[in-house]
């Protein structure tokens, strides 16, 4: 009777979940759409019409990779700021009005730094594409957007500076609250992008009860990065707007500890 009970279990495992069609399988029925022997064979599936949207990406400076990041926003700091289509196969053309500027990469990048602040900045950018006339027959093979973003005048207007996160470090039981503040060095007044002699200052970071300079970090709307100087920590902060969630990935020089942080993003 156990027998029984154990293939009759056995056989419904196997109906729930299935099987893969293959050698060892061969009674397993094909379900896969990409694949041209199977019966649900699709030719349009993963086959994406394009479309001339855009990412527009503040850059992040990252020394650990060796390299910059580009993190997509609507809301920049500005400097570097570069503009990518997710559609760059040989046969789209695009054309992107910036300004008065007219150009015909997938991928343009400008630099904000001398733009007066604060200020909305649209771009334009128009596609043409070859009709696929299998999956898309009434495509017209031309698409146009136009987009628009936000260049910041003072550093706090970022989620990730003057905002208070509260969460635990490895999965700690205890929460605390930190920020990072970017201030004036001698007045201690919100600093401006476009002013010199500011920094970077850790306020009770890891609850440590204390405040601190940092004297290397690099910040976009969503993602602080920040490097030691033989006493301040190595990191990277990444805020996802969509829930709020804040998690911190970073170490101190000369040690092989690492700490997560994770919480959240308080409201104002």
């Amino acid at each position: 009777m156990k027998q029984v009970f154990f293939y009759s279990l056995l056989f419904l495992f196997v109906a729930v979940t299935g099987c893969d069609k293959d050698d060892e399988n061969p009674e397993c029925p094909c379900t896969d759409p990409s694949n041209p022997e199977c019966e649900n064979y699709d030719p349009c599936f993963g086959n994406e019409e394009p479309n001339a949207s855009f990412f527009t990406e503040d850059r992040l400076i990252w020394p650990e990779f060796g390299e910059y990041l580009w993190i997509h926003d609507s809301i920049l700091k500005g400097g570097p700021v570069r503009f990518r289509s997710p559609f760059e196969t040989p046969d789209v053309e695009h054309i992107w009005y910036i300004g008065a500027e007219i150009l015909t990469t997938p991928t343009v990048e400008r630099n904000f730094s001398q733009v007066a602040r604060p200020e909305f900045i649209t771009v334009s950018h128009v596609i043409t594409y070859p009709v696929d006339t299998v999956c898309y027959p009434e495509a017209l093979g031309r698409d146009s957007v136009s987009q628009t973003f936000y260049l910041i005048d003072f550093i706090s207007e970022l989620l990730t500076v003057e905002s208070t996160f509260r969460g635990v470090i490895n999965n700690q039981t205890d929460s605390f609250d930190f920020k990072f503040s970017a201030l004036q060095n001698q007045s201690g007044m919100p600093a401006q992008l476009s002013t010199f002699d500011w920094g970077i200052y850790m306020i009770n970071f890891g609850n440590s009860q204390d405040s601190v300079r940092n004297r290397g970090a690099d910040y976009t709307n969503t993602h602080l990065s920040f490097w030691s100087d033989d006493s301040n920590p190595v990191g990277l902060l990444i805020i996802d707007p969509d829930d709020s969630s804040v998690e911190m990935n970073y170490s101190f020089t000369g040690s092989d500890e690492e700490f997560t942080f994770k919480g959240r993003l308080l409201p104002e």
